[in-house]
């Protein structure tokens, strides 16, 4: 470790184990740190190791046949997310299995896979967002876990694979990161000694920069997100587009869960009461969307796994001058107190009764006032934080400590 850490102590070679793959229709917080970390460090990504089980529907064969077809042939990125200029994706072929007696066999695969930071002269940092990680931390000169959901609660996941996963890390983790005092709450009870709660940011600047005027924005409710029933309050949404009939209009946008226990169903029926499915959109076009609605939707089941769900898409709401109407997701409620344009419902009525209020236009000053206040929790600021940690972590330093909600 010495003789790495002599050839450069600040700039480390960077291993991010993440839970999608590159491709994914929707960015979440390991392709924004991939993006970031690529700014100043060689980084690697892995797409998923698989900790859901595995259905035998088209959507997990497209995707089995897609990490076959990559780890073959390599990963060049899609053009919705290219892959940054110092970034690499790693497509590991392993068995989506994480017990005996598939354990070794995954481990020496995916040594092999990362084989690239493992022979790295720099420091190098595993920055993982699976506590599933066989191993990689003992090639690590730190490792950093990045919680962002309460996993083990998730329909489907291998629950007795996370939680072991998590206490090996909670020994070896330094620090560890909660993307809500849920989960942050969950990491200490499992004993990880450094724990630091960092809410989900979002590209502010994009939303912002696509914002239209009041004059020309319309009486919308924008929901965009994963349309799954694990996440979304179906009775909710469906009460929703009977009180916007003739008052307003109810867009959908983002990836729908299909198959058994998907939300194929629930989605039809949305429509067949007036609301608007705009399929799976790109973040330039959601942010032209949003510019010219009127209220962003955070329509959420309560649930274990929601609980511990930090929502990004209240800035994006914001940043693009709309106000935010939730159900009463925790980080939410804490969000709400910073805001007067983010509104937390305690029922159905009440839920559909504030989307019904917030359709009235709006004044400039109060869209100048919430684009204003989401500036505070955009990415630009965030990676600069990340980056921070992970250099100062390589150099052998404490990581920096911010208590800015937003940083």
């Amino acid at each position: 470790m010495q003789q790495c850490a002599s050839v450069d102590t600040m700039t480390p070679t960077m291993l991010v184990l993440g839970t999608a793959e590159w491709s994914a229709q929707i960015a979440t917080n390991q392709h924004y740190v991939v993006r970031e970390f690529a700014r100043d460090f060689e980084t690697h990504f892995v797409e998923s190791l698989g900790l859901r089980r595995v259905r035998l529907d088209a959507r997990d064969l497209s995707r089995i046949a897609r990490r076959v077809r990559n780890r073959v042939r390599g990963h060049s990125g899609t053009t919705h997310r290219p892959v940054p200029e110092r970034a690499s994706i790693v497509s590991p072929l392993i068995v989506p299995v994480h017990r005996r007696p598939t354990r070794l066999v995954n481990r020496i695969l995916l040594e092999r896979a990362v084989t690239a930071w493992r022979n790295s002269p720099r420091p190098r940092g595993l920055w993982t967002f699976t506590p599933v990680t066989y191993g990689l931390e003992r090639y690590a000169d730190f490792t950093v876990y990045h919680c962002v959901d309460l996993l083990g609660a998730f329909p489907g996941v291998d629950a007795v694979a996370v939680a072991a996963g998590e206490r090996r890390l909670a020994t070896l983790a330094r620090p560890a990161i909660a993307t809500s005092e849920a989960v942050g709450a969950h990491l200490r009870t499992t004993g990880f000694p450094d724990v630091r709660v960092l809410p989900n940011v979002a590209d502010v600047d994009v939303f912002a920069a696509a914002g239209r005027p009041a004059a020309q924005r319309r009486p919308v409710a924008l929901f965009a997100g994963n349309l799954s029933p694990h996440k979304l309050d179906y009775p909710l949404l469906r009460a929703l587009a009977e009180g916007l009939r003739g008052r307003g209009e109810l867009l959908l946008a983002g990836p729908v869960a299909a198959g058994g226990g998907g939300f194929d169903t629930e989605l039809a029926e949305l429509v067949r009461l007036g609301a608007r499915y705009l399929g799976v959109l790109g973040i330039d076009e959601l942010a032209e969307v949003a510019g010219t609605a009127t209220v962003g939707l955070v329509p959420y089941a309560l649930n274990a796994y929601t609980t511990g769900v930090s929502p990004l898409k209240c800035y994006e709401y914001l940043s693009a001058g709309l106000s935010v109407v939730s159900t009463a997701v925790p980080d939410v409620v804490r969000a709400a107190r910073g805001s007067d344009a983010i509104g937390v419902a305690d029922s159905v009525d009440d839920f559909v009764n504030r989307v019904l209020d917030a359709l009235a236009p709006a004044t400039e000053e109060e869209i100048a006032a919430r684009v204003g206040h989401a500036r505070d929790f955009g990415w630009r600021a965030r990676g600069e934080l990340l980056r921070g940690i992970a250099g100062q972590a390589a150099g052998g330093q404490p990581a920096p400590v911010t208590g800015a909600p937003g940083a």
